[in-house]
């Protein structure tokens, strides 16, 4: 039986203990989905999100028998509401019962998640699957298409470098939104938006982050972020995390194609910021594979790739025009099946009355 949690975060709860087990040789559960590093809370927040632990961009399912965990799924509705990411996807093979297999457990699971997305209208579910996980196979037999690769890159011995760059950099403003999805537009393939979708607000809440309305004085930004502004579009954008506690710095930086000199420049310059106050922890970055400039930069940096993660996505909708071109989809139409994203389609202009009979034959 597949029921909802509310109000728990029960995946992370399970996700900790894991984590602790596999310390001690041992496992609790197996992951096939889990989210990024999350930020480290403050003793404040920890407390409030334990008192109050709401979050109503969250949604749970616990897979049960006989009151037995079986296995348990967790999404985040992305800004905007038409998409959700699905960041928690597990089994407890332990305590599973007696011919109840993992795939099969797995399988119901996000095939629930699937059907709850349809019944709430979200129009895309994405995941991201460790490449080496044989269990990617659940998610091409649940509809899910791979649209590209994640790397993630690490530096161990942690920032050195000491001089900045001198690039005429600004911070990063709420208004450069528009000006960041065009750089992503013109970095990312064509079958890479085609398979996204985003909007200037999903894109930025995805790389930026919700914005910090306070921090304490007399301290450095936990966030900072800069962009290289040539008028007319962006040539770059850097931004840095600090890490608290346990948690590593991060960097995340993008460049345009035709300005992919300023890779290792904006790299140097983060990597200056993250080294101010003499904190040297590793850092970590994430970045896609068709991002050449960012990714020889990196390499080049001392930067080693450590994971490669598959980027899916399930469209549960199907975008329909009225009055308008739209794809003809009768058999004369000769398709490229080059890939998604690379077809090419002959468009026709259909009459008032040709428009409404194919609204109605749909």
């Amino acid at each position: 039986m597949i029921r909802p949690v509310l109000y728990v975060d029960l995946p992370g709860i399970i996700y900790a203990i894991d984590r602790r087990a596999r310390a001690r040789n041992s496992e609790f559960a197996h992951f096939i989905c889990t989210p990024d590093a999350e930020e480290s809370r403050t003793s404040l927040a920890a407390l409030l999100a334990s008192l109050f632990p709401i979050n109503p961009t969250a949604r749970t399912w616990l897979c049960e028998d006989h009151w037995r965990i079986l296995g348990i799924a967790q999404t985040r509705r992305r800004a905007g509401g038409c998409a959700w990411d699905l960041s928690y996807l597990a089994s407890l093979p332990n305590r599973s019962a007696e011919g109840a297999a993992d795939d099969d457990i797995l399988m119901e699971l996000l095939e629930y998640v699937v059907n709850a997305a349809i019944m709430h209208g979200v129009q895309r579910v994405f995941a991201k699957v460790d490449e080496d996980l044989s269990d990617m196979e659940l998610f091409l037999r649940c509809s899910f298409q791979r649209y590209a690769r994640e790397l993630t890159f690490w530096l161990p011995q942690g920032a050195s470098v000491k001089d900045s760059p001198d690039l005429p950099l600004r911070r990063w403003h709420r208004h450069d939104q528009w000006g960041l999805l065009r750089l992503y537009s013109a970095c990312a393939p064509r079958v890479v938006q085609i398979a996204e979708q985003v909007d200037s607000n999903e894109y930025t809440s995805l790389r930026v982050g919700q914005p910090r309305r306070w921090q304490l004085p007399l301290l450095p930004a936990r966030e900072q972020g800069f962009v290289y502004d040539l008028g007319v579009r962006l040539g770059g954008w850097v931004q840095v995390r600090r890490g608290r506690g346990p948690h590593p710095h991060q960097i995340a930086l993008m460049v345009h194609p035709d300005n992919a000199d300023l890779a290792t420049p904006l790299l140097r310059f983060g990597l200056a910021l993250l080294g101010e106050g003499g904190d040297a922890r590793p850092v970590y970055c994430q970045v896609r594979e068709y991002e050449g400039a960012v990714v020889s930069a990196l390499r080049n940096g001392g930067f080693e790739a450590v994971a490669t993660r598959a980027l899916l996505v399930r469209h549960l909708t199907l975008r329909a025009m009225q009055r308008r071109l739209i794809p003809a989809l009768e058999q004369r139409v000769a398709y490229g099946v080059k890939g998604l994203g690379t077809a090419h389609t002959r468009y026709q202009e259909l009459s008032a009355q040709d428009t409404g009979s194919e609204s109605a034959a749909t």
